[in-house]
């Protein structure tokens, strides 16, 4: 694909509730879409809670990444090549679901800014860190650029690997596999270059790590299985959740009362105190 023409830049940063316009498409033709390509992931229970974090998943073709946005749980925005906005649908369409347009040879620092900005607030951003189409389903997986780790350590994000098992075809299940998150805590400090690749080949490392466990998986046939064992785990987990959430909404309300208790029998000893002289004269 050619390179962005210049008259088209100033739709990169067109403005748009993302959020309503995501909801507003799934909800129309999200059911249709998954009739044709229906998607299953596996390992929601490694995704992080309470922080933004970014999912970088291996590309087999352009249907990755609608697959991947109705099959993954939670909600997030995705970085893409910035030439595809020389094509009217997606400068149409890219806006509209707050897509983060990059150029792969001269990343700007403001658009390294705006991924680290979206981070901090907590979103989720989608990458694809091989930077471009891995075809063939049997190889192993390309280099990963080094932008996936300059994000992530920036904005002190951890990195979740997910891998999809085969190019998404139509009328068939695709199968995605969600790997364990990869966190910068190891890599405090400035941040160096020295740092971004050594935080790029651990993210490489659970990303080839998913692929061996999905692999895994897939030549047992016990994908259907797993993912009732996953969904049991998550039920328990948030039962637990729940319960130490009821307990500790106790233990505060107990000890505010106990608080409040203590505050009037200090009140009463110290107006009893003060009364006392009053009694003698």
């Amino acid at each position: 694909m050619s390179e962005l023409k210049e008259k088209y830049r100033k739709c990169i940063d067109k403005k748009a509730n993302y959020r309503f316009w995501r909801s507003f498409y799934c909800t129309i033709f999200g059911w249709a879409f998954r009739l044709i390509f229906p998607g299953r992931a596996l390992g929601a229970e490694n995704l992080p809670k309470d922080t933004g974090y970014i999912l970088a998943f291996n590309h087999r073709s352009s249907m990755d990444i609608p697959v991947s946005f109705l099959a993954v749980p939670e909600y997030f925005r995705f970085v893409s090549k910035e030439d595809y906005y020389n094509h009217a649908f997606f400068r149409w369409l890219f806006p509209k679901f707050g897509v983060i347009t990059l150029d792969r040879e001269k990343p700007g620092i403001s658009t390294i800014r705006k991924i680290v900005d979206v981070l901090k607030k907590g979103e989720i951003v989608g990458i694809y860190p091989e930077g471009t189409r891995n075809r063939d389903d049997d190889a192993d997986m390309l280099e990963f650029k080094n932008g996936v780790a300059l994000f992530a350590l920036r904005a002190k994000v951890p990195v979740v690997p997910v891998y999809s098992y085969r190019k998404p075809r139509a009328f068939h299940k695709n199968y995605l596999y969600i790997g364990k998150p990869v966190y910068p805590a190891d890599y405090d400090g400035p941040v160096t270059a020295e740092k971004i690749s050594r935080f790029a080949s651990a993210v490489r490392d659970a990303s080839e790590e998913a692929k061996q466990r999905l692999c895994a998986i897939m030549e047992t046939k016990s994908f259907r299985k797993e993912q009732k064992a996953e969904c049991k785990r998550m039920k328990a987990a948030k039962k637990t959740a729940k319960k130490a959430a009821k307990a500790a909404r106790l233990a505060a309300k107990k000890a505010a009362k106990e608080e409040k208790a203590a505050a009037k029998k200090a009140a009463r000893e110290a107006k009893a105190k003060g009364a006392k002289p009053d009694q003698c004269k």
